[in-house]
């Protein structure tokens, strides 16, 4: 469970100045990524949506994008299609005591993620008051670099957000911990909780394939201790319910 309002940081990996280099190091991972272990899980993480078995599908979440690798990142199971190729369908309006709508489109994305080849926004609701606003946006190629450059954090800044606190937090999962990153920003009297993730469908994270960027945030209503608990005991530990042994390094 969610005790307390972390406050150890992490590095979120190199500026996008370097990104020639991190392109070069990424060719050589890619390589190196094609053991014929990863192209078992890969096979796995490509099921499609009906052929889903019981236990989920495998995604991997990760904190950094294209330009690095973290060490939280993980191996997670889903019981939705939390993918490029499945969203948005893949993902219900009723998530456990959760009930989304979804929200009109924003014509700001387009311009600052370059027409996302997936947008989900919804309004998640549940009975006790609780209120989460999630996105999700998907690319392929060149342009699924926006995502990792236009991050929440940045975002916020912009719309005159000041940002409190800025961490890489872990959720409690079996048997290893799922990273988000994890924010607080204030404007005036208003507080919001804002939390953001990538998923890949396969090990490679090959760009070609797409990356999904998963990002919520919640206006904080009586605590951000309270609101964490609701964000990530309550719906992300419905859409990530356990994760695998896996490790890259």
């Amino acid at each position: 469970m969610v005790t307390s309002w972390p406050t150890e940081t992490a590095d979120l990996g190199p500026p996008a100045g370097k990104r020639a280099k991190g392109l070069r190091l990424l060719a050589l991972l890619l390589v190196a990524a094609g053991s014929l272990a990863a192209l078992a899980l890969d096979r796995q993480a490509r099921a499609p949506v009906r052929e889903l078995p019981p236990q989920g599908r495998i995604v991997y979440v990760d904190v950094v994008g294209w330009y690095g690798r973290s060490p939280a990142e993980v191996a997670a199971r889903t019981p939705y299609e939390l993918t490029l190729t499945g969203l948005p369908a893949g993902l219900p309006h009723a998530i456990g005591d959760w009930q989304g709508e979804d929200r009109p489109h924003d014509p700001a994305i387009d311009e600052w993620l370059e027409r996302p080849d997936v947008v989900l926004q919804r309004t998640y609701r549940r009975d006790d008051g609780a209120l989460l606003w999630l996105s999700l946006f998907g690319s392929r190629g060149p342009k699924s670099y926006r995502l990792f450059e236009h991050t929440p954090e940045s975002c916020y800044h912009l719309g005159g957000w000041r940002i409190e606190e800025l961490t890489v937090w872990s959720l409690p999962r079996t048997p290893r911990p799922l990273p988000l990153n994890l924010g607080l920003a204030q404007n005036g009297a208003q507080r919001l909780l804002f939390a953001h993730l990538y998923i890949w469908d396969s090990p490679a994270r090959d760009p070609e394939r797409g990356v999904v960027s998963l990002r919520l945030a919640a206006p904080v209503l009586s605590s951000p201790q309270s609101t964490l608990r609701a964000m990530a005991d309550g719906f992300l530990a419905q859409l990530f319910p356990s994760t695998l042994t896996w490790r890259r390094f």
